[in-house]
């Protein structure tokens, strides 16, 4: 475990903006260089957020000594290269979601930080908070009965923009890459609670969904079936204003989590919460209040386990971002997206 840890931002938009924002309540970790798309947005990016140093490149800022650890909050087409780079730096990296666009990239990039012992992780922050800890605890502990189903949709609606990076299949458009793996990766979590694993992964993919203009998935819907019995509805949009809820539903009840990703919708949120609703029972809602916002909460948790180079579930382990990957092409696959 590091006491402290030193970052390094790759990228200054709106997910490099809550990283930065959210670690300034950590007494642990802070940002000290960020490099971007150019020399002037990177010096910008620093000079806004009080960040001591900027890179005029990725090189740059991999050959700072001050940096320890990287984020990488890049469009999802330069993650592979990027977090390439930053391991064969011997820095720490925590890559944003997806940890890259294919299962083919993906495992290149788990096998080179386990050849040079370099941590890794895919940044899914909702794993890292306390919320879903005391979530498996309950179902673990069997509080709404035995497991049937999940139903799990992260989508909002953006004007369609063929240049953007949410519908440009050149840079990882669909909704499927950007936001699916959340509903993915927790009905998986689900699905390894019933089979006592970790995860588990699904015998079938049902797919529907509709495929914009631009080739790219605007709202998709994928029916997961495990071989316990249980089954998963998950949805994702980034043209269709469906919400971010989940539930999970059981013999005796169920488990409904209103903002399973990001506390009350804030990315800077300190409280959240989830409701059981059992047979005979009165509503019992659990509410979790941390100190630190999301993206700090998951930067320690890399500083918690550092010198390792593999994160402990229920934060994303590089089998689980593997199987997730998995699912989320094959689902592409049968709605007919897929990046260039």
């Amino acid at each position: 475990m590091k006491p402290t840890l030193d970052w390094g931002v790759v990228g200054t938009g709106g997910i490099a903006i809550a990283f930065v924002d959210a670690l300034r309540r950590s007494k642990r970790c802070r940002v000290v260089n960020v490099c971007g798309s150019s020399a002037e947005k990177a010096k910008a990016f620093s000079a806004e957020w009080g960040i001591p140093r900027s890179a005029g490149s990725l090189e740059e800022l991999l050959a700072d000594p001050k940096v320890e650890a990287v984020y990488i909050a890049s469009p999802h087409p330069m993650h592979e290269a990027q977090a390439l780079a930053a391991i064969h730096a011997k820095k720490a990296v925590l890559c944003e979601k997806p940890l890259s666009i294919d299962i083919a990239s993906t495992e290149r990039l788990i096998e080179a930080a386990r050849s040079n012992g370099v941590f890794l992780m895919e940044a899914f922050m909702y794993r890292c908070h306390p919320l879903l800890r005391e979530v498996v605890s309950r179902l673990k502990d069997g509080a709404i009965g035995r497991i049937r189903h999940v139903r799990a949709s992260f989508g909002f609606r953006v004007p369609r923009d063929p240049a953007g990076r949410l519908f440009n299949l050149a840079l990882g458009g669909g909704s499927i890459l950007d936001v699916g793996g959340y509903p993915v990766s927790f009905a998986r979590l689900v699905a390894g609670i019933i089979e006592g694993k970790p995860f588990a992964e699904p015998t079938q993919i049902q797919a529907c969904g509709v495929v914009g203009p631009t080739g790219a998935d605007e709202l998709a819907t994928g029916l997961l079936t495990f071989a316990s019995g249980f089954s998963a509805e998950v949805v994702s949009a980034t043209y269709h204003a469906i919400g971010c809820h989940t539930v999970v539903y059981g013999e005796d009840g169920r488990l409904e989590l209103p903002d399973p990703w990001i506390p009350r919708g804030q990315r800077q949120g300190l409280e959240t919460e989830f409701t059981l609703h059992r047979d005979g029972r009165d509503p019992e809602t659990v509410s979790i209040r941390t100190e630190m916002a999301t993206y700090a909460i998951e930067a320690e948790l890399v500083a918690d386990t550092l010198p390792a180079a593999e994160v402990s579930w229920p934060a994303m382990t590089w089998a689980d971002t593997l199987g997730n990957m998995r699912v989320m092409e094959a689902w592409r696959a049968q709605l007919g997206s897929k990046s260039t």
